[in-house]
């Protein structure tokens, strides 16, 4: 039977300032407080002003480090720096999660058909000429990755319309919750769109997706925002159905597939 540590009171009240101080630094950050780039105080500064010991504080930086909001560099000009937020690194804890849980691409692909949607009727609300100035060169660059046969430039091009339409939607908790999933659904487009660009009929699918992104742009211009939406969410759900009935549907998705290879046993002390 494996026996539970036991820590000692003072270790347990230095890991009690460390999240303490932790914590303190994190609404800085997030309130705006401390901005990206700015320099935190010395070691010695930073535990005169806490009153606590190195190991504490060294501990209270790691947590930060951890969470990707400071940058910690060694040396005679090292030190602890503020990063900017980066919403990737919960993205790619969330990725991993529903790699673990088995999760499928179809799956990922319901989720999506029902976040991303609302963009579309969000942008046809409120039409902007920039908005779709990028939305139509989005298609003009999957046409030309169609024509030129690039499989690589194809599955970006289908993934940027998306990322477009998200973004400039207007909503930061429907972005967020999409980017969430964006590298997900762009991994996956790509590795689907890439190992199933040859085979027959998937060129129609393509190009059926390149006309759909031409009538969404016309419906959002024309202010159409219902008809925006629920013509969005039936193509999604369409070519679900047909990109995955060309691949498999219940596989699991793969989040780490362009990772660093593994390394084996014998190369790890």
């Amino acid at each position: 039977m494996v026996q539970s540590e036991q820590k000692s009171p003072s270790e347990g009240r230095g890991q009690k300032a460390a999240s303490r101080i932790a914590t303190y630094f994190r609404r800085a950050i997030v309130t705006g407080n401390l901005r990206p780039g700015d320099r935190l105080l010395s070691e010695r500064e930073l535990g005169e002003q806490f009153s606590v010991s190195r190991p504490t504080l060294r501990e209270a930086m790691r947590l930060l480090e951890t969470e990707s909001l400071i940058e910690i560099s060694r040396g005679q000009h090292g030190g602890a720096k503020v990063k900017s937020l980066d919403v990737s690194v919960t993205a790619r804890q969330v990725g991993m999660f529903l790699q673990h849980e088995g999760t499928t691409l179809a799956d990922v692909y319901q989720a999506r058909a029902f976040l991303e949607p609302p963009a579309a009727g969000l942008l046809a609300a409120a039409p902007q000429r920039q908005v779709m100035d990028q939305l139509r060169q989005n298609v003009v660059e999957a046409k030309r990755a169609l024509e030129q046969d690039d499989a690589n430039a194809l599955a970006e091009a289908l993934s940027d319309f998306s990322e477009i339409l998200i973004d400039k939607a207007g909503n930061n908790t429907l972005s967020l919750m999409c980017r969430l999933l964006r590298d997900i659904v762009r991994r996956q487009q790509k590795h689907l769109t890439v190992s199933t660009y040859s085979r027959k009929g998937v060129e129609k699918m393509h190009w059926l997706n390149i006309r759909a992104r031409e009538k969404v742009i016309e419906l959002i211009e024309s202010g159409k925002s219902e008809e925006a939406e629920r013509f969005w969410r039936l193509h999604l759900v369409e070519s679900a159905k047909v990109s995955l009935s060309a691949y498999h549907a219940n596989m699991p998705i793969n989040v780490l597939e362009d990772a660093e290879p593994e390394l084996s046993p014998t190369t790890v002390r």
